[in-house]
């Protein structure tokens, strides 16, 4: 490589599955794979054949011998991302409840230097419930919006939702390891990033909220949004100088961290 020359970031689409058979293949067949360099999915230990079905459509797939848990499987999908040379990760579940679309735009803002993409399902204020949401969750999700924007001190609209793209420098350094094996894995993220001043920015996501698929149940939102608040309290401890395992500098290089993650 001559000295002008800088290496193409190698772009990896990550898809964390759990009993998506139903939806994988009309999913894969509609993903935008000229823009990505890779596809990995890591099942989760599924009751149905969603890790056969992967491995007959070509995908880099693997299975998880026990279920990880939300976070625990992102984990071991970005660990195993990481091995296989990738710099950037397209987080998009394969039960079409995001839609690809936005991925054009989340590229086009990572090569112009940001560092981590978050959807946004509140471009138009009242696109989510057009686009199936239930009304009592969608007050809820606004409110925390505004709150935890306020606290972290980010300008993003949408701070929990699934459309994510990270990038190995994000992942460089923050201590993702240390996150929760749980939904709060991608908030805990968010904290991680703004905690360090790493670069946070948005594009516009569609979502598709139809039948089954509109989001955790009310007990699991009310057990998720009170495990934001706590994540809020530890950062604002960690501002005032009390440690947390969660806002750790990482002492290894990102090879190191993620051998044991991967298997």
């Amino acid at each position: 490589m001559k000295p002008t020359e800088t290496r193409k970031q190698k772009i990896v689409a990550i898809f964390i599955a759990y009993n998506c058979a139903r939806t994988l293949r009309k999913f894969y067949e509609n993903f935008p794979r000229h823009l990505v360099d890779d596809i990995i999915l890591v099942d989760d230990a599924s009751f149905d054949h969603s890790y056969e079905l992967a491995k007959s459509l070509g995908i880099h797939a693997y299975k998880n011998p026990i279920n990880l848990g939300y976070g625990g499987n992102l984990k071991r999908i970005l660990a195993l991302g990481i091995k296989r040379g990738g710099d950037v990760f397209i987080d998009i579940h394969p039960d079409g409840e995001y839609k690809t679309n936005a991925i054009p735009l989340a590229l086009e803002k990572i090569k112009n230097g940001s560092k981590f993409i978050l959807g946004n399902r509140f471009t138009y204020i009242n696109q989510p419930l057009k686009s199936g949401m239930y009304f009592w969750k969608f007050i809820p999700i606004f409110l925390m919006n505004t709150v935890d924007s306020l606290i972290l001190g980010t300008k993003i609209g949408d701070l929990h939702q699934g459309f994510r793209v990270y990038t190995k420098e994000l992942l460089e350094k923050v201590s993702f390891e240390n996150n929760s094996n749980n939904y709060l894995f991608s908030f805990e993220l968010i904290a991680q990033a703004s905690f360090w001043n790493i670069k946070i920015d948005e594009v516009p996501v569609e979502t598709n909220y139809t039948g089954k698929k509109r989001g955790a149940t009310l007990k699991n939102s009310i057990r998720y949004s009170l495990g934001t608040f706590k994540i809020l309290f530890l950062y604002l401890l960690t501002r005032a100088g009390i440690k947390n395992k969660i806002f750790l500098k990482p002492k290894k290089n990102i090879l190191e961290r993620v051998e044991k993650l991967s298997k």
